[in-house]
């Protein structure tokens, strides 16, 4: 995966590049970002001990594109709304899945995956879209894999780059070793920030 900028270690954790990118495989191009947020959520909270601005992240990819459009993936309850106004607040467009328990023949079953969702709306997005990059930010193999094939297979050519974070890529995007990916682009420290613990 990339190791744009200067990078620092911190104890037992990923090595984390200071600048997220390289932004300039994309300068003055369009582009079109489809984030699976609870994956990039739960990876940075997880493996790196880190929340991530997505504000800061949005205009950094902005400020290096012609023209972008950012769409973000997630799942709430239906009386939820901070994230959602957080994100438009920053220029994101917003794909919320309404989280619900429902009953089946095993009992009661928490609906909150987004796969399904993201699937259909990349669909509908990149066929719209002029974009000439499209940006997949998830870590989870299967999804991306997936989509960028689905990508790759259309009449018109794009480049396909991942976005994710240090330590919680799967191989399998890794663009060194999959062809149909042309970029792994990292977020880096300038778009994350330590999460607060209590202290006891």
């Amino acid at each position: 995966m990339s190791t744009n900028g200067h990078s620092r270690r911190s104890s037992r954790l990923p090595l984390i590049a200071d600048r997220t990118g390289p932004v300039d495989l994309f300068v003055n191009r369009r582009v079109l970002l489809l984030a699976d947020i609870e994956n990039l959520c739960y990876s940075a909270q997880r493996h790196l001990h880190r929340s991530i601005r997505f504000g800061a992240l949005g205009r950094l990819i902005r400020a290096s594109a012609c023209r972008c459009d950012l769409h973000a993936f997630f799942s709430s309850t239906p009386d939820d709304k901070r994230f959602q106004q957080y994100l438009e607040q920053h220029g994101w467009v917003v794909h919320q899945r309404a989280i619900e328990t429902v009953e089946t023949y095993q009992g009661q079953q928490r609906l909150a995956n987004i796969d399904s969702l993201l699937t259909f709306q990349a669909g509908v997005l990149v066929s719209r879209t002029r974009a000439e990059v499209i940006i997949l930010a998830s870590g989870d193999g299967t999804l991306v894999c997936d989509l960028a094939k689905a990508i790759a297979n259309l009449p018109s050519p794009r480049h396909i780059m991942t976005l994710s974070l240090a330590g919680s890529t799967s191989q399998r995007l890794n663009a060194a070793h999959n062809p149909i990916i042309q970029a792994n682009l990292e977020i880096g420290h300038d778009c994350l920030r330590p999460i607060m613990q209590v202290v006891r």
